[in-house]
């Protein structure tokens, strides 16, 4: 796949009209290393070789997993100018499903995570475009992390402070920064304490009366009887 080239690097590929560069950089890559989704992607660069925006967006959903930043940025252009539809496609969701190969999902995270960064923290942005940066470049699921932390609004300052450390600085992922500030700033309320423990009893009683009611279970018929109505008597309490 695409090395994470500098951004200026790549529009020069694609303004000499270059695209064997632009689809691997310096370097070439074995055939054989490629899979079927990036093969789909190399093919459409070639096929647009003459549109340099539509081939720029094509060679940063390649490099996707190792830049996301420059692939969010780029994707937000074509959003706000609406180049998907000079393109031939309805909608930006079926541009970036047929010709990205990204899910809109994926392509809705990019682009709220890219906004999240652009307005909460620009230097992240700057960071991502250094050709040989030694920082911290955080996932997009960390980012994601933080603003859904920033829009719940239940952290107060200094933990939130805490959490955009860990996440940009720190490189934290977001299984470590939900054990270490999950709790707080995505608190759960008694009532919805409540809630999630009546649909885990509801679906534990269920589970066990189709393993009880089992030709094959191998307890006693008249213990199963028993059972099989105390289990109607929960899910009945329950309001299920």
């Amino acid at each position: 796949m695409l090395r994470n080239q500098p951004d200026r690097r790549l529009k020069e590929y694609l303004a000499e009209g270059n695209v064997s560069r632009a689809l691997y950089g310096s370097t070439m890559r074995s055939p054989h290393a490629a899979t079927k989704t990036d093969e789909a992607l190399k093919d459409r660069m070639r096929a647009f070789a003459g549109d340099a925006e539509r081939v720029e967006l094509l060679a940063r959903a390649r490099s996707f997993k190792s830049s996301w930043i420059e692939l969010a940025e780029a994707l937000s252009a074509v959003f706000d100018n609406k180049s998907w539809k000079r393109w031939g496609f309805e909608t930006f969701e079926n541009y970036v499903k047929n010709e990205l190969q990204l899910t809109p999902a994926t392509a809705g995270k990019l682009l709220g995570s890219f906004r999240f960064l652009r307005t909460s923290a620009p230097k992240i942005i700057e960071r991502a475009k250094q050709p040989d940066r030694q920082a911290t470049v955080p996932s997009m699921r960390s980012v994601n992390f933080v603003a859904r932390a920033a829009e719940r609004g239940a952290a107060d300052s200094s933990t939130m402070k805490a959490i955009r450390k860990a996440a940009f600085e720190e490189g934290a992922e977001p299984p470590s920064l939900s054990k270490r500030f999950g709790s707080v700033a995505f608190p759960v309320s008694k009532a919805e304490q409540a809630a999630r423990l009546r649909r885990q009893l509801i679906g534990a009683a269920r589970r066990l009366a189709n393993l009880i009611a089992d030709t094959d279970s191998p307890v006693p018929h008249k213990i199963a009887s028993s059972v099989e109505a105390s289990l109607g008597e929960l899910l009945e309490a329950l309001g299920d």
